[in-house]
């Protein structure tokens, strides 16, 4: 009797120790990232009155005679599974999702939550705020990449409240250079009805562009009369016209470039209206600009009388603005003029490279004109970078950017190239933050950088149902094994969920379970002491 009322009191200790770790699951239940506990019993040591014995000759055997002695607290296991997660819309808030705790700095010692809810002090440090402790991880250096990420460079993670201006030293181009981009030559207006005081004849000047040939076009000039003669040969003036980028007249010649004659100039044409005199025309000189001016004029009577009026667009062109920085911050712009000035070929002209609209001294210079091919797939073959030279007025000292065109291509379609990177930046503030999936920290600043900053360390444990509480946070135990740090989303860590936190995992359904099943536990076992009680009574009663 006396062993049944020990028994109960094991069993009121055991099941108060359930409705103890019930309890705390259950006011818990609200806990940023806490994981839930679950008790289990064994029996204690059993008293044994007579041992076992084999079966000899006809007996059979017998087995053991044992009494228990009552019940014993067996575990107290923590289920670290994943808790649901919770949207915040805070963006110093974090998640994890899959394995993986936040490593914190206490002091000296390092200890381990999966509570996401940071934020920054006025320092800049991130910060658990339900513990205080600091957050660790990797800092990234000046182009947002790191070193290594393990536990000998982890540190405690701070933004860069102030980014110092950098100097531009890398423009990159890409995309497309139309290869059918061609210049807009053409007839503004044409008078060509010449008499010459005996008979009239009227003249038509047409142009086509030549195909293959960049800037060159195929003319005719026709008389309405057949017996009319142009240039001592019939009644059909037929030639080639060749212009620079700038619309200047290069050649004018009858018959072809190449072995035709040249016409430019005073009485370049000269027309015989139906045999009965001739007719002077002056073609324009060569290197007159044929933009809204005269390519054909009159000369025998007043300037202007008869007249072929041109117009010229340089249509072949792409001018590619680009903003870049000194090395105190100062913005410059930077206009590359690409010019086709061949097939397959495109130059930037040393004396129209700009820089905040400045061309003359102190000059902005690439060295000389800067000549970019393609091959006949498209693709560049020479000319892929280039240095820009210019003084800027702050620093006022020499400053150096790679134009870096390699990326551009030449197909005919869209006029598309344009800058595609540019390095440096203007000093600017911290304005906002952000994390990533893979734990990266972003920060945006007033100068229009998006910088990432750091990144966020995780540790994982062979055992992480070993782990010790202590004060809200877990730390090692001989039985958790150590610490492994990586990044997000690399190596079986899990990933980060930004702006949002992980929720208790405590299950209120199976909680009340568990309370309902403690309180029973506990009644019966304060019945079998009452019981026990009664029996001793009866028995000391037998002395009457």
């Amino acid at each position: 009797m006396l062993r049944s009322m020990y028994a109960g009191v094991s069993g009121l200790n055991a099941h108060q120790q359930m409705m103890d770790v019930t309890g705390n699951n259950i006011s818990n239940v609200n806990t940023v990232g806490f994981k839930s506990s679950r008790v289990t019993f064994k029996e204690m040591l059993s008293q044994t009155i007579k041992g076992a014995s084999a079966p000899q000759d006809n007996r059979a055997g017998t087995n053991p005679q044992q009494v228990g002695l009552g019940v014993s607290l067996g575990s107290i296991d923590t289920d670290m599974s994943s808790g649901n997660l919770q949207s915040t819309e805070k963006t110093s808030d974090a998640a994890i999702q899959g394995d993986g705790f936040f490593v914190l700095r206490n002091g000296n010692n390092t200890v381990y939550t999966r509570a996401g809810n940071f934020d920054f002090d006025r320092n800049g440090n991130l910060y658990s705020t339900s513990t205080g402790l600091l957050v660790q991880g990797w800092l990234a250096d000046q182009n947002g990449e790191y070193s290594d990420f393990n536990a000998q460079n982890v540190q405690d993670i701070v933004l860069q409240q102030q980014i110092n201006a950098t100097a531009t030293d890398q423009v990159s181009y890409a995309k497309n250079l139309d290869a059918d981009a061609t210049n807009a030559f053409s007839i503004l207006e044409q008078s060509l009805e010449l008499d010459n005081g005996t008979d009239s004849d009227n003249l038509e000047f047409s142009l086509t562009p030549v195909e293959g040939m960049h800037n060159v076009w195929d003319y005719t000039l026709t008389a309405d009369d057949s017996s009319t003669v142009i240039n001592s040969g019939t009644d059909e003036l037929t030639g080639q016209i060749r212009l620079d980028n700038d619309g200047n007249l290069v050649e004018m010649t009858k018959g072809d470039l190449t072995t035709g004659t040249s016409i430019t100039g005073a009485s370049g044409i000269s027309v015989d209206v139906k045999g009965s005199g001739a007719v002077n025309l002056d073609v324009a000189s060569i290197g007159d600009n044929l933009n809204d001016e005269y390519l054909i004029d009159d000369s025998s009577v007043a300037s202007g009388t008869h007249t072929v009026n041109m117009t010229y667009e340089q249509d072949a062109l792409r001018n590619i603005a680009v903003d870049v920085y000194d090395s105190q911050g100062g913005k410059h712009t930077v206009v590359v003029p690409l010019e086709k000035t061949a097939n397959n070929e495109w130059t930037i002209s040393d004396s129209e490279i700009s820089v905040d609209g400045v061309v003359a001294t102190p000059a902005p210079t690439l060295g000389g004109d800067h000549v970019i091919t393609f091959d006949k797939n498209g693709n560049i073959s020479s000319g892929q970078t280039v240095d820009l030279s210019f003084t800027p007025a702050g620093p006022d000292v020499a400053q150096t950017i790679e134009l870096d065109f390699s990326n551009l291509t030449q197909f005919a379609g869209s006029m598309t190239a344009n800058f595609d990177n540019v390095n440096g930046y203007a000093n600017g503030s911290l304005e906002s933050f952000s994390f990533t999936e893979n734990g990266d920290i972003v920060g945006s600043y007033d100068n229009g950088l998006t910088k990432v900053l750091a990144k966020i360390a995780l540790a994982k444990f062979q055992n992480p149902a070993g782990l010790t509480r202590k004060e809200g946070v877990f730390q090692t135990s001989s039985n958790s094994g150590d610490p492994e740090l990586g990044a997000s989303s690399t190596g079986g860590f899990g990933t980060l969920a930004p702006s949002k936190l992980e929720m208790s995992n405590a299950n209120l359904a199976q909680e009340f379970t568990n309370m309902i099943t403690a309180q029973r536990g506990f009644q019966a076992n304060s019945k079998l002491i009452t019981t026990s009680d009664e029996m001793l009574q009866e028995l000391v009663n037998l002395k009457r």
